[in-house]
Formats: structure tokens, C-alpha cells, sequence
């Protein structure tokens, strides 16, 4: 059970359990551009090995 605890102490750290932040961040960030009819958008954050950082 410790183990357990600490690797979901901070779920943003990056591990394969957490919550992927940085992918839906940049979703919001492609979403808004597109919004915004720029042409130049970000590439989406792709999976390793199914995981997304």
C-alpha cells in the first residue's frame, strides 16, 4: 500500500499512471489556434508505447 501512495502522491510528475497534462494542454492550445484560423498548429502528442506523457 506505501508503494502504491507514493508513486500517486503527484499526479503530474509524468509517470505512467498519471494524468497526462501536457497532452491536454496541448489539445486546448491546437483547439484555441484553430479557433483562431492560424495555419501553423502544433502536432498532437502521440502515445509511446500507449502512454501518454
Amino acid at each position: 500500500m506505501d508503494t502504491i501512495g507514493e508513486s500517486s502522491v503527484n499526479p503530474f510528475e509524468g509517470s505512467a499512471n498519471d494524468i497526462p497534462i501536457t497532452q491536454i494542454s496541448r489539445m486546448i492550445e491546437i483547439d484555441m489556434r484553430d479557433m483562431l484560423d492560424e495555419t501553423s498548429l502544433p502536432q498532437p502528442i502521440v502515445a509511446e508505447n500507449n502512454i501518454l506523457m
